[in-house]
């Protein structure tokens, strides 16, 4: 795209800003964040997020707050960061303290997960620079030992990839079907196409919790929102009563958790047992980070970790930070992670 247009979006958007701040009371606090919303999202498939002023490094706020977690959990925390100007892959052990910075490519890394042994850690890289979270079809999935090392490419066109809970292969969506990735041999199978039924929509984040239940968020449906997809008999099972993302699976149990509407940030984390739907409140911080995204749960059902952000919502802008919990705790006992102008997102805790 040319300056000139580049240059017209911003200053489109830019008076539109201003049109709604100047609405003050006479709009709704959540009509504008919307209004905000939707301007961010339509330029930021363009733009990258401007970098932000903040050290690389872990500040001290944030190895005392790892070493909160260590004194509680011995394991490793991975995520992704904008914090040294382009989203990298950061590992902290929380024994050590010791921060690792696992990527470094001029290209977006983001989703890391690590394999159910703990032993390799999964990504996606995009296609190109810079490419928006909100694009699904521009990244390509990666793997690498958990220690950053023996990197390498499995798919193409790859987004959202979830690990089966053997470990054997991982799930990802690719032009609407839900794939299969077979570590062992390469291989790719098609589980399911998202125009056919019992979805015909569109289908994202797919998640297995064995050879034939998918947990996914549907759309370009009447009624978006999250379900489960049973390969074996051919259902669909809703989860939320309301538009909803994010589900995945507590592991090696039947139940979700996802990030529902509402709550006191605009966000919160959700979650039901497949056997007795019943929706109901996980977490919802009670204080200022409060727009709940990105959960993830870890093994056992132990502790959750997620990112949160005290204002805006947009995935790859908002000042998102990491948080975890141990499940059944009072939410006050929540560990804010780390400390940041960064955008730091989708965390994954293994011990």
């Amino acid at each position: 795209m040319k300056h000139s247009k580049i240059r017209r979006i911003v200053i489109s958007t830019s008076l539109l800003s201003i049109f709604v701040g100047g609405l003050g009371t006479l709009s709704h606090s959540t009509v504008k964040q919307a209004l905000f919303s939707n301007a961010e999202r339509f330029y930021t498939k363009w733009l990258p997020p401007k970098t932000p002023i903040t050290p690389s490094s872990l500040s001290l706020e944030e190895r005392a707050a790892f070493q909160t977690l260590g004194d509680r959990v011995s394991g490793q925390v991975v995520w992704s960061s904008n914090r040294e100007g382009n989203h990298e892959l950061y590992l902290v052990n929380t024994a050590t303290g010791l921060q690792h910075r696992l990527t470094n490519n001029p290209h977006v890394d983001f989703f890391s997960r690590f394999s159910p042994d703990g032993t390799k850690i999964s990504f996606l890289r995009s296609q190109r620079e810079w490419v928006s979270f909100r694009e699904t079809e521009a990244w390509d999935l990666y793997l690498m030992d958990s220690d950053g090392t023996n990197e390498r490419l499995l798919a193409k066109e790859a987004y959202h990839p979830t690990w089966t809970p053997n470990g054997a292969g991982l799930v990802f969506i690719r032009q609407n079907r839900i794939i299969n990735y077979n570590l062992v041999d390469g291989v790719e199978t098609v589980l399911h196409d998202g125009r056919d039924p019992p979805t015909s929509g569109k289908v994202e984040e797919p998640e297995l919790l064995d050879d034939s239940l998918v947990a996914l968020t549907l759309r370009n449906v009447p009624e978006e929102t999250v379900g489960v997809l049973d390969l074996s008999d051919g259902t669909y099972l809703p989860m939320s009563s309301s538009r909803a993302c994010q589900i995945t699976w507590v592991p090696q149990t039947r139940h979700l958790v996802w990030i529902d509407n509402g709550g006191r940030g605009g966000n919160h984390v959700m979650h039901s047992s497949l056997d007795n739907p019943k929706e109901s409140v996980l977490i919802d911080l009670p204080n200022d980070y409060s727009h709940e995204y990105f959960p993830r749960v870890t093994k056992g059902g132990e502790w959750l970790i997620w990112g949160a952000a005290a204002e805006g919502h947009e995935h790859d802008r908002a000042d998102y930070e990491i948080f975890a919990w141990k499940l059944g705790e009072p939410w006050s006992t929540a560990i804010r992670l780390t400390f940041s102008t960064a955008n730091d997102q989708w965390p994954d805790l293994f011990y």
